[in-house]
């Protein structure tokens, strides 16, 4: 079995692989590779993650995240054509990254939590919701449109919960699927409502566009994956406060939106109606948030 590397030997050799050197790079990338079959290597790596937060060591950082995604993306599920294969990550090992992911993502800079968010839709794909129970209500406590509101966390937070929903649009209808759906909806509906009508009126009131609007953008999506495959009793009965939520948004003026090579412009009651017969984010996505 091959013996665990401590966090000086990991940052060390996360250092190496950055080396311009071609054989240091070399040298670094097989050591990782061998240390990923060691018990508690992907724990050691989120240690590191969390706990080297000096300017310096940005760089080893930001290549911890890559690791422990590339980790996940190769190790989390055995090889479904290998009947001997095990997991490259023990189990008592994922129950804690699982318990605590969503809490280093949310305490990380913004381009090591995309790396962090990625991984937990990875894990997602496989073990939500049956084995992540805990991952839907740990996102939706951290979305809340307070005074003191880190943008960071509840962007990061969404285009995550994005990457983990929009499955719903492409995987086959069936019993399964619709139960992961109902799931879903029974926790997020509600609460997505309420930030939609929040995150529209922010907009018009508030001093931070750039993040509200992309906070939008992730709330439609996520709202498309949630009615896509059928058009859940809730929406409907909310359907007048998300189409003046959208009716809104299609009357937002801002100069970072006026597309100049744009030689048409649909009039507001021809969108509505696209809107309402259609699916809302589509349109509002191509004509208003991108």
């Amino acid at each position: 079995m091959t013996a665990p590397l401590s966090p000086e030997q990991l940052q060390h050799l996360l250092a190496q692989s950055l080396s311009p050197d071609a054989s240091t790079r070399k040298s670094s990338e097989q050591s990782l590779a061998q240390a990923q079959t060691a018990p508690g290597h992907s724990l050691t790596v989120l240690r590191l993650i969390s706990e080297l937060t000096n300017p310096q060591g940005a760089a080893i950082r930001q290549s911890a995240a890559v690791h422990f995604k590339n980790l996940v993306k190769k190790g989390w599920c055995a090889d479904e054509d290998d009947a001997a294969a095990q997991s490259l990550i023990p189990a008592q090992d994922r129950v804690l990254i699982k318990n605590h992911l969503v809490e280093l993502m949310c305490t990380v800079p913004p381009q090591i939590q995309s790396q962090i968010g990625e991984s937990i839709a990875l894990i997602a794909s496989s073990d939500f919701p049956s084995q992540w129970e805990n991952l839907l209500p740990d996102l939706i406590g951290r979305i809340n449109l307070s005074s003191n509101v880190n943008w960071d966390v509840v962007n990061g937070v969404l285009l995550t919960a994005n990457s983990i929903f929009k499955r719903f649009r492409y995987v086959q209808r069936s019993d399964a699927l619709y139960a992961d759906i109902l799931y879903v909806l029974n926790l997020l509906q509600e609460p997505l409502t309420k930030l939609f009508l929040g995150l529209v009126g922010l907009l018009e009131t508030g001093d931070k566009k750039v993040e509200c609007l992309e906070a939008l953008r992730s709330v439609c999506r996520i709202f498309y994956s949630l009615n896509y495959q059928d058009l859940p009793e809730y929406f409907e009965d909310h359907m007048s406060e998300w189409m003046e939520g959208f009716a809104k948004l299609l009357e937002y003026k801002n100069a970072a939106l006026v597309d100049q090579d744009e030689e048409m412009t649909p009039g507001k009651c021809s969108v509505i109606s696209f809107i309402a017969i259609h699916h809302p984010m589509h349109s509002i996505a191509n004509k208003v948030i991108t």
